[in-house]
This record gives C-alpha cells, sequence and structure tokens, in this order.
C-alpha cells in the first residue's frame, strides 16, 4: 500500500474511531458488554488459547474454575479494548480520576539522583495507560513495540501511545536507542513488557507459571549494562476502567546482583499479580507454546 493510499485510509479510520471513543464510558461500557457476548458466545475468541493457558497455569484448579477465569477474562478483554479506543480522546483529568499512580516519589528521588530507570510490567489488566506516567515525572520515557503488518493499525497503535510524550521505539531500535541516549547524555525512563514468548531456540530460558519457558532476558542485560534503577510496575483494576498502579523496588543496584536474578524477581512479582487476579492476565497470546514437559527451578 502507497503511503498516500495509507494516510488516507488512516485519517478516514482515526476521525471514526475518534467519534466513537468520545462516548461516556458508561455507554463503552454497554458496548463492551455486548462484546463479551460476542467474542466469548458467537465467535469464540481464541477459546483453546486462553482455555489451554489457565488450564496450564493452574493446573491444580477444577475445570469449572478454569472456565469462570476464562470467562472474567474475556469480559475484561472487551473492556480494555473500550478503554483503548477511549485512549483517542481521553483528557488528561479523566486519566488522573481513572489510573492513579502510587509511589511514583521513588521514581523521581532515583531520577534526581541522576540515574537513570527501567519500569517492568506485565499484559495485565490496562498496560496501554502507562503512557500516562510521562505526564507526571520528568525525562524521556520510552518503551520498545513490535510494529505491526498493517500500516493503519501501527499507525493508530503508535500515535496513541504517544499523545502525552511518551516515544515508542521499534524493537529492533532498542539497543541503538540505549547507545544514543547513553552518548548524549540524556535522562531517561524505559519501559518495557517481557512476558510474551521468544522464539523456541532462544538462548535464556525460566520458569513462568510452572512453565520451562524461553524468557526474554533483555530487561536485565540493558539495566546491568547501564546501570539503570529497576522498578515493577504493579497494576490493579479496581473497577471498570478505574486502575491503580504501584511502583514496586526491584534494585537500585543492578551491577551488584547475581546474573538472573532480576529476571526471577521479575517473575516472582507477576505471578503474584496473576495469581491474585488471573482473570486480569492477557491469556489470549500463546505464552507456553515453546514449554519444556518439566519444569525446574531458576
Amino acid at each position: 500500500m502507497s503511503n498516500k493510499k495509507s494516510d488516507f485510509y488512516y485519517a478516514l479510520f482515526f476521525k471514526s474511531l475518534k467519534l466513537v471513543s468520545r462516548l461516556p464510558f458508561w455507554c463503552l461500557h454497554r458496548i463492551s458488554d455486548f462484546l463479551y457476548f460476542v467474542l466469548y458466545y458467537l465467535v469464540r475468541y481464541r477459546k483453546n488459547v486462553i482455555a489451554t493457558n489457565i488450564r496450564t497455569a493452574f493446573p491444580n484448579n477444577t475445570a469449572k474454575e478454569n472456565k469462570k477465569i476464562a470467562k472474567k477474562f474475556v469480559r475484561h478483554f472487551g473492556d480494555f479494548l473500550m478503554e483503548t479506543l477511549k485512549t483517542l480522546s481521553i483528557s488528561e483529568k479523566q486519566l488522573q480520576k481513572r489510573y492513579k499512580y502510587h509511589k511514583l516519589d521513588l521514581i523521581q528521588d532515583q531520577l534526581n539522583s541522576g540515574k537513570n530507570v527501567m519500569i517492568l510490567a506485565a499484559h495485565m489488566a490496562n498496560w496501554e495507560w502507562i503512557f500516562y506516567a510521562s505526564q507526571l515525572l520528568k525525562g524521556n520515557f520510552w518503551t520498545a513495540y513490535s510494529p505491526l503488518k498493517n500500516a493503519v493499525f501501527d499507525k493508530l497503535m503508535v500515535n496513541n501511545r504517544e499523545r502525552y510524550g511518551f516515544k515508542v521505539v521499534p524493537s529492533k531500535k532498542v539497543a541503538q536507542t540505549f547507545v544514543e541516549l547513553e552518548r548524549n547524555k540524556k535522562q531517561y525512563i524505559n519501559c518495557l513488557m517481557s512476558d510474551q514468548s521468544p522464539l523456541a531456540h532462544y538462548k535464556y530460558r525460566a520458569v513462568f507459571l510452572g512453565q520451562d519457558v524461553p524468557f526474554f532476558i533483555g530487561p536485565e542485560v540493558y539495566s546491568t549494562k547501564y546501570n539503570l534503577s529497576v522498578f515493577y510496575l504493579s497494576i490493579k483494576k479496581v473497577a471498570r476502567s478505574k486502575y491503580e498502579a504501584e511502583l514496586i523496588p526491584i534494585t537500585i543496584n543492578p551491577q551488584k546482583t547475581e546474573k538472573g536474578w532480576i529476571t526471577s524477581e521479575y517473575i516472582r512479582l507477576m505471578e503474584q499479580d496473576i495469581k491474585n487476579n488471573p482473570e486480569y492476565y492477557l491469556w489470549s497470546h500463546r505464552r507456553f507454546k515453546h514449554a519444556k514437559k518439566t519444569a525446574k527451578a531458576l
């Protein structure tokens, strides 16, 4: 598709979605309720993938318990899609009420001391609204993302995330971005989510939710190489389209930690959140597709 044609379709698509995004939350929630019915009962959206993932993560649950988690997940996923749509027009005032950060002063203290920071999160609750932190803290916020094949949706996602100054960088340019920021001595806050599945031959493996799987080690490598203070962002859904995000320190001295410790701590904190509220984790991606039959301790 040519750039001009892509831009035309994007502009048309964007305007249409933005009109819908201006609907109040109560109306978007009604759409979400209908979407849940369509996704779960009619389309049966990734039903086997979701069921397999939940059964793998919670082998001691009854079938009834896991089915309940799956249904709650799809219901939440409908809310998440509407919230992502709402991002096109949501005001800063609305975000203040609906996405409350806790312990941001811990990050500010590190920035004030001259350190750069890495925030690790999971595909939990609503991770898309993390970008709002760039309005609450001084510094260059940026994250990695995998470009979408569809140019229209890719541009929409980038613009959505960069609305409030949160820079997104294609995954292939992450190493280059770290080098440039360090060379130019720009203070930054890097946000990463590494709970998706690498390729089967990925060199590093870890135990995640009881499964021996390949696991991205990039956050630990970069934080150690550039001596970044590392925090975990625990995101909890407290009501429909309302969240609380708490910063939890992992380490402010990564170069003094043993190899694998930062990654294992990241996994431990994620597992804690997932086990406490399993319906809010992204079960629709195949996280365990490269799991070994027998899990070993990290």
